[in-house]
């Protein structure tokens, strides 16, 4: 029985502790308060002077991203040039889609190091678009760890409990809890190793792509002789073009033409001959 009523403490005990916790205090308030009414200005000043310092102190945790697009000569060789300088930086390549005349990658870049990496991406051909972004996630990071420590405590009493159960269904019931239990804390974990290493490591993509080649224009005879040939024919294809969207309204208009020729003749003759 004391090991159902302690199953029964764990399982509530989120629930528990925050009520309890505002049922004390109301109370221990209620209780002090005439001892307290005096200090209350000073306690509050003492509160303040620790919520700034706190403030002041804690390491801001922010996941950095950059985007970057550069026209280079040599894709091959600028694709070669940026996994090389993404390692000297203590990166790597994390993604990799090529094309002929294209390529986007994806690095990993240690955030102390981004500015710099940056910096040195952008020397390998002209920049055409570049943006940063920064995302602050100190509270969500620091929200996570706070119930990875409380879910790891909660684990631990179940595993105690089921050391000292004795009867099936006791065993049934924590087993039940702790599976439930340890799921939630390996997704707590891995969500904050997944936002940890954002932090760490920034996010880059750089898309490289080919200049545009431009032809040089020819001067010269040659040159003239072989615009006005292009010319010509040119011309040979839109005079035969109409020509052709032309005859068949020619056919269809002869044939009846023919007729009416023919038989004003006849008319004419016949005439003579009366």
């Amino acid at each position: 029985m004391r090991l159902r009523w302690s199953l029964l403490a764990v399982v509530l005990a989120g629930l528990v502790a925050g009520c309890s916790s505002s049922v004390e205090s109301g109370s221990s308030a209620r209780e002090l308060a005439p001892q307290r009414s005096s200090d209350y200005s000073a306690a509050q000043q003492d509160f303040s002077k620790e919520q700034q310092d706190f403030s002041t102190d804690q390491q801001r945790e922010v996941i950095r991203t950059a985007e970057l697009d550069v026209e280079v000569d040599d894709v091959a060789g600028a694709s070669a040039e940026v996994r090389r300088r993404a390692e000297a930086v203590g990166g790597y390549l994390e993604q990799e889609t090529g094309y002929r005349s294209s390529n986007t990658m994806t690095l990993r870049i240690p955030a102390a190091e981004l500015d710099r990496a940056l910096g040195e991406l952008s020397a390998l051909g002209r920049v055409t678009s570049r943006s940063q972004q920064a995302e602050d996630v100190t509270d969500q990071l620091v929200d996570t760890r706070s119930r990875i420590d409380s879910q790891q405590a909660s684990v631990q009493r179940l595993r105690e409990l089921m050391a000292r159960a004795e009867t099936v269904t006791d065993i049934v019931s924590i087993e039940s809890e702790l599976t439930s239990r340890e799921t939630e804390l390996e997704s707590l974990q891995r969500r904050e190793a997944a936002m940890s290493s954002q932090v760490q490591l920034a996010t880059v993509t750089v898309r490289l792509e080919s200049q545009p080649v431009v032809a040089d224009e020819d001067t010269g005879f040659l040159a003239g002789l072989s615009a006005g040939w292009r010319a010509l024919t040119a011309t040979g294809a839109v005079i035969l073009t109409t020509l052709g969207a032309v005859l068949p309204f020619a056919a269809a208009l002869v044939v009846p033409a023919f007729g009416l020729h023919l038989w004003l003749r006849r008319r004419k003759a016949l005439k003579k001959s009366l």
